[in-house]
């Protein structure tokens, strides 16, 4: 699904029109500081001289909606989505949210379920929207939340099992000499990683790309290190590289293993024939922390 903001769903974004810049510029103005009835006015002017201008339609219908001219606002919603507005999904959400002010529980469902088919609003965002607070226990709504929940799909759970707070000890080592805190972020679609070896910290965030099918890593340390890898789920371990990523002659393969006791084996390895042998870097043994 695509990627959304609140500030989007709000409308902040403004539509340039040459033939009527400086009064759509007043206009975005008033809009942007919430004077809803300059906006209203505003942009009921710039409607006269281009009536078919969906931008303009939206940006009407959102003032309207904000004081309370319901009726116009619908219309104006409405009109929005049919001459084409570039982001028929923020009229759709703001015109559901109208009719639960205005008591039309059916007319919102079957809106929501347009949206859900368009998408561009998360649904975590349509879940803890005020107006919609009555239909939270329908499986209309339900069924629409998960429709816009992103990050869900089997693929996205495929690095769960490093997930936890582990104490890290180096192969050849009695003792852990790192702790390492994996959790889930953001609805389940980041693995966030934060390693603290006392002097030496860092962190990666993790994700399945579902644009070209790999999971991903971005680190950082404090060191100043960066490092990109690329990869997937093989013989289940999760198995990521830089080789189609690093403009180098040295490639960086990290491999995790979950172990049938519960912990994770996590091996660095690095080669300098384009993969024909390896070398070690780090090889280490997460064991989940004691809780204190």
């Amino acid at each position: 699904m695509k990627s959304f903001c609140a500030a989007a769903i709000l409308g902040l974004a403004v539509f340039a029109s040459p033939a009527f810049a400086q009064t759509e510029e007043e206009a975005s103005a008033k809009y942007a500081e919430q004077d809803w009835e300059g906006a209203a006015e505003a942009y009921g002017a710039l409607i006269e001289g281009d009536s078919d201008n969906a931008a303009y339609l939206y940006y009407l219908a959102r003032s309207q909606h904000e004081l309370g001219q319901y009726d116009e606002a619908e219309r104006n919603y409405e009109k929005a989505v049919e001459e084409g507005f570039a982001n028929p999904a923020f009229a759709q959400y703001h015109l559901a949210r109208l009719y639960m002010t205005t008591g039309k529980k059916k007319k919102a469902l079957a809106m929501l379920e347009q949206l859900a088919e368009s998408g561009g609003v998360p649904g975590g965002y349509v879940r803890n929207t005020a107006e919609f607070e009555p239909l939270a226990e329908e499986k209309r709504f339900i069924a629409v939340v998960e429709a816009l929940t992103p990050c869900t799909d089997p693929e996205y759970r495929q690095f769960d099992f490093w997930l936890g707070t582990w104490d890290v000890t180096p192969a050849g080592q009695s003792s852990s000499t790192a702790t390492n805190k994996i959790s889930s972020e953001h609805g389940g679609c980041v693995v966030l990683e934060q390693y603290d070896a006392g002097g030496f910290t860092g962190m990666s965030i993790n994700f399945y790309d579902s644009n070209d099918g790999h999971w991903r890593q971005t680190w950082m340390s404090n060191a100043g290190a960066a490092l990109y890898l690329k990869g997937g789920l093989e013989d289940g371990a999760m198995v990521m590289s830089d080789k189609e990523l690093a403009d180098s002659d040295t490639i960086n393969r990290i491999t995790w293993t979950p172990n049938e006791d519960g912990s994770v084996r996590q091996h660095w390895e690095t080669s300098t024939d384009d993969g024909t042998s390896w070398t070690t870097v780090f090889d280490g043994l997460y064991t989940k922390k004691a809780k204190d």
